[in-house]
């Protein structure tokens, strides 16, 4: 009996750390996931792994971790470009949803433009990249 309490014991403390969700929350002008604005080159590196591929681009690095880019200066992670619709904000917003969608749910923007079929609507602390009335792509700036 009690060989089979602590068997019960040991499967209960390693069921949260299997259980443990994968942070996919978008925060405008913070983070997301675990990469935050702000993080040195080190620190992304620890929180977000090794990347697929890297591109030095003057002062500025851009990794690739997937569906999720992110630009690097000397002040640390200044961009956040997320292509990956598991990542959304707190109410929701991701990749795919409907431009009236997207309005309702954050207001009308502060800036918007088109060029080239392809509309970016300004928000402070981020930009959702549009076409054919879809959101394909949410940048993470600072505000």
């Amino acid at each position: 009996m009690i060989r089979r309490a602590a068997i019960l014991v040991v499967a209960a403390c390693a069921i949260p750390a299997l259980a443990q969700p994968r942070d996919a929350l978008i925060v405008p002008g913070e983070r997301v996931g675990p990469i935050a604005l702000g993080l040195s080159e080190a620190d992304l590196l620890k929180v977000a792994g090794a990347p697929a591929s890297t591109l030095h681009q003057g002062n500025e690095t851009v990794y690739s971790f997937g569906r999720v880019t992110v630009q690097i200066g000397t002040a640390g992670v200044d961009l956040i470009t997320v292509d990956d619709p598991r990542f959304e904000t707190a109410d929701h917003l991701r990749l795919g949803l409907a431009v009236p969608v997207a309005i309702s749910l954050l207001g009308q923007p502060v800036e918007q433009s088109t060029l080239n079929g392809v509309e970016t609507l300004e928000y402070e602390g981020m930009a959702l990249i549009v076409r054919n009335n879809l959101v394909m792509q949410i940048r993470i700036q600072r505000r």
